[in-house]
C-alpha cells in the first residue's frame, strides 16, 4: 500500500544483495539470513507483484540454504529461461570462502539435478573466493564472477554446465583469474549476444 515491504526470517539480521524479476512479474530477492552465533545462510524471498510474499515458494515465500554449517551469503541471483532460480555468492568451507551456487526449482525446493543436491562450491587456490555476480548463457551454462585470492585478489570467473559441474571447455578447468595491478574484483558480469563474457569491477592502481 505504500511501496515498501520488509521481510523477517527468524528475528535476526537479514540482508538482500540482489533482485531479479520472473517472467510472470514475481520478484526474487537474494541475500543472507543471520541464524544466530556465527551462522549465516543463503536467503531468498519471492514476492507477488502486489508485494505480498508468494506462499507457493517453499510454503511461506522464504527459503534458506546451508552449505557447510557456517557462513553462507548469496550476492547475486538470476532467473533461468525455464524459471529455475540460480543464486551465487560464497560459503565458508574448511575455514575459507569458496564460490557457492544454489539452484532452486520454481517452488523453492533445491534442484537435485544441479550437482546432485542443488548446491555447488568452487575453490580457486585454497584462499578466499567470493562470487558477486551471476549470469546465464543462451545454452544454459552459468557464469559466476567475483574474486579469487591468489596472494592479492584477482578477478575470478567460473563457468558451470547445466548440471552444476565445472565446464572444462572454459580455460580447461572451468575457472579463470585475471590480474590487473593489485587487488582486483569483478562486481558484475554480462553475456554478449555472441556469447562472449564481460566482467566489470575494480582494480587497485597507484593506491
Amino acid at each position: 500500500t505504500d511501496g515498501l515491504v520488509t521481510t523477517d526470517f527468524i528475528g535476526q539480521t537479514d540482508q538482500a544483495y540482489a533482485v531479479a524479476i520472473q517472467g510472470d512479474g514475481k520478484i526474487v530477492a537474494a541475500g543472507r539470513a543471520f541464524l544466530g552465533s556465527t551462522r549465516e545462510e543463503f536467503a531468498l524471498a519471492r514476492y507477488n507483484p502486489d508485494g505480498s510474499l508468494d506462499t507457493t515458494f517453499d510454503g511461506d515465500g522464504k527459503v534458506t540454504t546451508d552449505f557447510a554449517a557456517f557462513n553462507d551469503n548469496a550476492r547475486a541471483v538470476v532467473i533461468q529461461g525455464d524459471g529455475r532460480i540460480v543464486a551465487a555468492g560464497f560459503a565458508v568451507v574448511s575455514g575459507t570462502n569458496d564460490f557457492a551456487l544454489a539452484r532452486y526449482n520454481t517452488d523453492g525446493s533445491l534442484d537435485s539435478t544441479f550437482d546432485g543436491d542443488g548446491k555447488v562450491t568452487t575453490d580457486f587456490a585454497a584462499a578466499s573466493d567470493i562470487a558477486h555476480s551471476v549470469a546465464t548463457q543462451g545454452d544454459g551454462r552459468i557464469v559466476a564472477a567475483g574474486f579469487a585470492q591468489l596472494g592479492n585478489f584477482d578477478i575470478g570467473l567460473a563457468r558451470y554446465n547445466t548440471d552444476g559441474s565445472l565446464d572444462t571447455a572454459f580455460d580447461s578447468d572451468g575457472r579463470v583469474t585475471t590480474d590487473f595491478a593489485g587487488n582486483d574484483q569483478a562486481r558484475a558480469v554480462a553475456i554478449q549476444g555472441d556469447g562472449r563474457i564481460v566482467a566489470a569491477g575494480s582494480t587497485g592502481v597507484s593506491g
